[in-house]
């Protein structure tokens, strides 16, 4: 089974929630961005949560669900 994977991600110094190539929604502050992307991955299981720093590099994965596979990139 395959999982949905949600993006926190900056964009123009604020924060955006992705899934896929769409913006579910978009956001002042990261902790605002990671709240909201972490009560969607949970209600979409299985899921994973990658969090990107300012630079794009991944600050963290979160997982959701036992049976997510976790894909590379």
């Amino acid at each position: 089974m395959s999982c949905t994977v949600y993006w926190v991600s900056p964009l123009f110094g604020s924060w955006d929630v992705r899934r896929v190539n769409r913006v579910l929604s978009h956001h002042g502050r990261k902790r605002e961005a990671v709240t909201i992307a972490a009560r969607l991955a949970r209600c979409d299981r299985p899921s994973v949560l990658k969090v990107l720093r300012r630079d794009g590099s991944v600050e963290s994965r979160r997982v959701y669900g036992q049976d997510a596979r976790v894909p590379d990139g």
